[in-house]
């Protein structure tokens, strides 16, 4: 009950934000590449987990032809992040560390005209449920 809670609380916000949006969920320690996004200037993750735990993180790609994407970076000026609970890892932190009822934004500065999600799962057996929506 708690999580259809959170889902739907969820799905309001992102109804309030009303842009793009594509979901995926990540099975034990997968990788999952999200939809390319084109031209996003704000892109908004929320993770919840489906199982017991949630383990893993996700990162922004940028892309000048929509196929060969390239890392961003927080600290190569590429992206901001505004995300109060988001804990940022990565030697450029250009990863947010995927937990429990994250709601993470991220402000894109670069100009590329092709974006990417990438979530990996680092966790045997645990079930994470993740919701991207991006603004133009």
């Amino acid at each position: 009950m708690k999580r259809l809670i959170v889902i739907l609380l969820v799905l309001i916000g992102f109804a309030a934000f009303s842009q793009r949006t594509v979901s995926d969920t990540i099975y034990s320690n997968e990788t999952v590449n999200f939809a390319t996004m084109e031209n996003a200037r704000l892109v908004q993750v929320v993770s919840t987990t489906l199982g017991d735990s949630i383990a893993g993180t996700i990162a922004l790609y940028g892309s000048v032809d929509g196929t060969s994407f390239t890392f961003l970076n927080y600290l190569g000026g590429d992206l901001g992040v505004a995300s109060p609970g988001a804990s940022l890892t990565g030697a450029e932190l250009n990863q947010i560390t995927l937990s429990n009822n994250l709601v993470s934004s991220w402000e894109i500065k670069s100009k590329y005209p092709f974006y990417r999600m990438t979530a990996v799962g680092t966790t045997a057996n645990d079930t994470t449920l993740i919701v991207i929506k991006w603004s133009k």
